[in-house]
């Protein structure tokens, strides 16, 4: 027993210790992005991440650090990492389409449907964590009155009680549905950044077959299938081909 609590002790100093240890690298690193440090600066973000802490701070600094050196690939990568946990951040938005505009290749974005649209600006709302919290929450409430309801004696008071309670079980139900939905939406929809400067889309997953068209660094797409060494991918005007694994990273 007293092995354990030393081992418990250990574990809590050392986690202690990282976190310490990551506030520290973090101020470093904004200390040196005002200086106008930018490799210092991401050097110190790096850090960090190599610690196994995430945060949208920390990739938005990371954005911003890159794209300070003109690296658009990284920088479109760590601002879209920063979007998905935050995904109603005016600050990491507006720096995203900054970072885009440094893009080489200008592509039409599909047009979608109104009701694509609302959905996904109610699924943008929350990430999937605050929708789920939140419905837990709601349901906690109705089980509270539908426990006032069922002890309760007044005719009257029951009635409230009881319909308090399936309104809110009908909230709690849609805020857990949002949240499972934008969780598979999530999964079903991984993306990437094009990190090569230039890279051939082709109609198979090889070096022999035709070549569709070709983009540069920075492109962001939306990964099909996965064949070997290879991805089927789709950039956002409809268009499609594969690709090497290696020439891109995956916003996961």
């Amino acid at each position: 027993m007293k092995n354990i609590i030393i081992i418990c002790c250990l574990l809590l100093n050392s986690w202690n210790y990282s976190q310490l240890n990551s506030e520290e690298m973090f101020t470093n690193g904004i200390k040196y992005y005002n200086e106008g440090e930018y490799q210092k600066a991401i050097s110190s973000f790096t850090t960090i991440l190599e610690n196994g802490q995430h945060s949208s701070s920390l990739y938005f600094n990371l954005g911003n650090s890159f794209y300070k050196i003109n690296d658009v690939a990284n920088s479109i990568f760590y601002f879209e990492k920063a979007l998905q946990l935050s995904p109603n951040d005016k600050d990491i938005a507006n720096n995203l389409s900054f970072s885009k505009n440094m893009l080489i290749d200008k592509i039409e974005i599909l047009p979608t449907n109104q009701i694509k649209q609302f959905l996904n600006y109610i699924l943008g709302i929350l990430d999937v964590n605050q929708w789920l919290y939140f419905g837990l929450i709601i349901l906690y409430i109705s089980a509270l009155f539908f426990l006032f309801y069922f002890f309760n004696s007044k005719t009257i008071l029951k009635k409230n009680f009881f319909i308090t309670s399936i309104v809110s079980l009908f909230f709690a139900t849609g805020f857990i549905s949002l949240g499972i939905a934008k969780n598979l939406d999530q999964k079903s929809n991984l993306y990437a950044i094009v990190f090569d400067q230039k890279i051939d889309f082709r109609t198979e997953p090889n070096d022999r077959s035709e070549v569709l068209f070709n983009l540069h660094e920075g492109t962001k797409v939306l990964i099909k299938e996965e064949l070997n060494d290879w991805v089927f991918v789709e950039i956002q005007d409809g268009n499609k081909g594969w690709i090497e694994t290696q020439s891109i990273k995956k916003i996961d």
